[in-house]
């Protein structure tokens, strides 16, 4: 599932792997941002400097917060991917 979220613990459901790294420092952090680079590198988004800038500061925050970008990417590009085809 990518979204829409409309609670916090739908987005938990799909970091339930970063939570996993808790226990090791950066680890959670390191899971997410590699969540946010492959997303948009699946999307064939190019990534600038500050883009990974940001996206590294986003990775430092909640998991659910990347999630919901990463839910976002996914469902702009399917809605793509739809109006093209028709």
């Amino acid at each position: 599932m990518s979204g829409p979220y409309e609670a916090e613990c739908e987005a938990t459901a799909e970091v339930r792997d970063v939570y996993a790294g808790y226990h090791k420092r950066g680890v959670m952090r390191e899971k997410t941002l590699n969540r946010l680079l492959r997303t948009c590198t699946d999307h064939g988004l190019e990534v600038g400097s500050y883009d990974r800038e940001v996206l590294r500061w986003l990775a430092g925050q909640k998991p659910e917060a990347a999630q919901v970008i990463v839910g976002l990417v996914h469902r702009a590009a399917a809605l793509r991917e739809r109006v093209e085809q028709a």
